[in-house]
């Protein structure tokens, strides 16, 4: 009974040290052989208390911001935080944020005054006393403006007479005397300049100013009739203008190296050019017959051929026996001289015809045989190679047609309707190669064929089967580039 009461004992001391105390028995601790080590409290929170060095792992942080230190009484903070990591990629421009605020206002401009001249003593004069850097003194003529930013002092030293005080048309401040001695007179910031009897005509007029015996008047006489402002002078078509001064050169443009008023070169018209050809040819007549309330006299009613208005020379002729009757440019009353071509092939020259005409039947409706304006080949209304407006009597249609060896190689129908009244027909050529635009009116049709090579007269007219009549008020012709 004795031994067993012994092992009892000795079991009991067995189980009471299994609970050690590392922190006071244990020495050169070494966990790496364990098969689990949780050294850190565990939780969801971080508790309210705490003691320097204790640590706590906190289970719902993110992956790698878990483990928190006491490093204070009460005080957790995380552990373990690296340094920065490489530049992530940039993120979407965030919306614009509010205006700034509005900034100081900007300095004031320079302002300006007039330049005049005053009296300073009883020997000294001053032209622009008040000017300097932040207020200058200006005189203008036209668009051209001078600045001055210092005085000028004109003494006089001895004589009587009247001086001129101007700027000068190379913009010097100037002081004009008869001789040099009426008076005599010295400059500081300007020029003198004799004899003066009067301002120059390029000049910029201040003041005249007279001196007796040496001495100043106390008061002069303001000239500045123009100082700051001036007509404007617009260059119009053909028209160049040069600025020297307060001199403008208005001259003719003769030449495209010239420039007109917007500064873009123009094409001049020189009648000693003749490869600038703009003619306008004005007659007016009935070719058939007269009607109310015209009184013009027919003129296709015989053979022959009819000059244009006086003055005109040579002007249209007319040509024809009644049928077909037309009337055309150049005159060949010495032989035929039309126009070298100029409308067909790769490169035609720009070209445009302008005429009022009207065209009509002997009831004063539209006109009963087929008619024509533009450019033939021929004087004499056969029409072989045409190109321009043809009224089709039989559809009773104007069209734009380009017509080669009397066959038609394009024609389109005009908008407008055809009738006996005067209207602007225009047919323009050259913008595009093979190809044409009539106007009526300002109504439009282009038409694109091949063009015939062939010399060219103007033809306005009735092939005249039956009789027709019409009427042309004026004809206006431009070829740019033709030889003549």
């Amino acid at each position: 009974m004795k031994r067993i009461i012994l092992a009892a004992l000795a079991l009991t001391q067995a189980f009471g040290q299994t609970q050690v105390d590392i922190g006071r028995q244990g020495k050169d601790v070494d966990f790496s052989s364990l098969p689990f080590v949780r050294p850190f409290r565990t939780g969801t929170s971080l508790p309210a208390t705490c003691q320097t060095g204790e640590m706590f792992f906190l289970t719902n942080a993110t992956a790698g911001s878990n483990t928190y230190g006491c490093a204070a009484p009460n005080s957790w903070s995380l552990q373990g935080q690296g340094g920065s990591g490489g530049t992530g990629t940039a993120g979407a421009a965030g919306a614009t944020g509010p205006a700034g605020a509005t900034g100081p206002a900007g300095a004031s401009g320079v302002s300006a005054i007039p330049l005049q001249a005053s009296w300073s003593t009883s020997t000294t004069l001053q032209i622009g006393a008040s000017c300097s850097l932040t207020i200058p003194c200006v005189a203008r003529l036209g668009g051209v403006v001078y600045t001055f930013v210092t005085a000028a002092t004109v003494t006089v030293q001895s004589g009587s007479g009247l001086v001129y005080l101007y700027v000068s048309g190379s913009g010097a401040l100037t002081v004009g005397t008869s001789s040099t001695t009426t008076p005599q007179v010295s400059c500081s910031g300007c020029v003198t300049q004799t004899p003066i009897s009067q301002f120059p005509v390029d000049s910029i007029p201040l003041a005249t100013w007279n001196a007796t015996s040496g001495t100043w008047d106390s008061a002069g006489t303001d000239e500045r009739t123009i100082l700051t402002g001036g007509r404007t002078f617009t260059a119009g078509p053909n028209i160049q203008l040069t600025e020297s001064g307060d001199n403008v050169t208005i001259a003719a443009v003769t030449s495209t190296s010239q420039t007109g008023g917007s500064g873009t070169p123009i094409p001049a018209y020189n009648p000693l050019d003749m490869t600038g050809f703009n003619r306008t040819i004005v007659f007016s007549d009935w070719p058939w017959a007269s009607s109310a309330p015209y009184t013009f006299s027919p003129h296709c009613s015989a053979a022959g051929q009819k000059a244009g208005v006086a003055g005109e020379i040579p002007s249209a002729n007319w040509q024809g026996s009644a049928n077909p009757c037309m009337v055309f440019y150049p005159p060949s009353t010495t032989g035929s001289r039309p126009f070298a071509d100029f409308l067909s092939g790769a490169t035609p020259l720009v070209s445009t015809l302008e005429a009022r005409f009207a065209a009509f039947n002997s009831s004063n409706g539209p006109a009963a045989s087929n008619t024509y304006v533009g450019w033939s080949s021929t004087n004499d209304g056969s029409v072989a190679n045409f190109i321009g407006f043809r009224y089709l009597q039989a559809s009773n249609v104007w069209q734009c047609v380009i017509i080669a060896a009397g066959v038609d190689a394009g024609a389109n129908t005009m908008a407008s309707l055809p009738d006996a009244n005067l209207h602007t027909f225009v047919v323009t050529s050259g913008a595009a190669p093979n190809s044409i635009t009539c106007s009526i009116d300002g109504s439009s049709q282009t038409t694109a064929a091949t063009i015939p090579a062939s010399s060219w007269y103007t033809l306005i007219g009735t092939s005249g089967t039956p009789a027709s009549g019409f009427s042309v008020i004026e004809e206006r012709i431009q070829i740019l580039g033709i030889a003549r």
